[in-house]
């Protein structure tokens, strides 16, 4: 669940758990277009909304392989740990 806080200066700041970050990092990829940490999207000083970058877009790509090998790595461990529970 995404936590809203307060800075110093008085500026509220939103910050997303690790499921919501994946959550908008694949909206962004999706749509082409920059984020808030709210869902809003970013625009420039133009009116435009902001693109993202072939950098970005690496970035964001690389973050939501990473989860996904994480969770196979986890998977396969606890299936090792249940074969081999079951066997003693």
């Amino acid at each position: 669940m995404a936590v809203v806080v307060q800075t110093k200066k008085g500026k509220s700041v939103t910050l997303l758990n690790p499921n919501e970050k994946a959550t908008k990092f694949c909206d962004e990829l999706r749509n082409g277009s920059k984020q808030t940490n709210d869902g809003h999207v970013k625009f420039d000083k133009f009116g435009y909304p902001l693109k993202l970058t072939e950098e970005e877009r690496a970035y964001r790509a690389g973050y939501l392989g990473a989860r996904s090998d994480n969770a196979k790595v986890y998977k396969y461990k606890k299936k090792k740990r249940a074969q081999k529970a079951k066997k003693n």
